[in-house]
C-alpha cells in the first residue's frame, strides 16, 4: 500500500481511495451525494469537478490527448480487394453419370453382426425382435 497513489473523492474530501479503485468509489459516492452540483469530465470519468470548472478543466485535461489521437487515426489507403478468379477444372469423369448402386442401410444392418433395437413397438413386438436378433447375431436363420 505504501508504493500505491492514493487520490481524494471529490465528494467527499476525507475518503482517501487507491488509484484503481477510484471509479468504484466514486459510482457508490455519488449515490450518497446526489444533491451536489457536480458534473464528469468527457475524457475521464474519474475527473469529477463543480460545474463552472469544467470548461478550463476539458482544455488542459491530460486525457483529453489520448482521447484525440484515438479519435485522429489516420487509416492507411487501402486499394479494394477483388478475388482472385475462380480457376476452371476440367475432368472427364463425372460421377453424376455413373452406375453406382444406392445404400439401404436396413439391409446393410440386417447382415452386418451388431446389435439392434427396436423403438416405438409393443413389448411383445420387442420381444419377438430381440429373440429375432439374438438368432440373427449367433448365425442361426429360421
Amino acid at each position: 500500500m505504501e508504493n500505491q497513489e492514493l487520490l481524494q473523492c471529490p465528494y467527499e474530501k476525507n475518503h482517501s481511495i487507491l488509484k484503481h479503485r477510484m471509479q468504484v468509489h466514486l459510482t457508490k459516492c455519488r449515490r450518497n451525494h446526489a444533491n451536489v452540483p457536480k458534473v464528469t469530465c468527457p475524457f475521464n470519468v474519474t475527473h469529477v469537478l463543480n460545474k463552472p470548472e469544467l470548461e478550463f478543466h476539458v482544455m488542459v485535461c491530460a486525457e483529453r490527448k489520448t482521447f484525440e489521437n484515438f479519435r485522429n487515426i489516420e487509416e492507411p489507403i487501402t486499394k479494394p480487394t477483388i478475388p482472385p478468379p475462380m480457376p476452371v477444372y476440367e475432368s472427364e469423369e463425372n460421377w453424376d453419370n455413373e452406375d453406382a448402386p444406392t445404400y439401404n442401410p436396413q439391409e446393410y444392418l440386417a447382415k452386418a453382426t451388431v446389435l439392434r433395437n427396436l423403438q416405438g413397438a409393443t413389448p411383445s413386438e420387442r420381444k419377438k425382435f430381440r429373440q429375432q436378433e439374438r438368432l440373427r447375431y449367433l448365425g442361426i436363420d429360421d
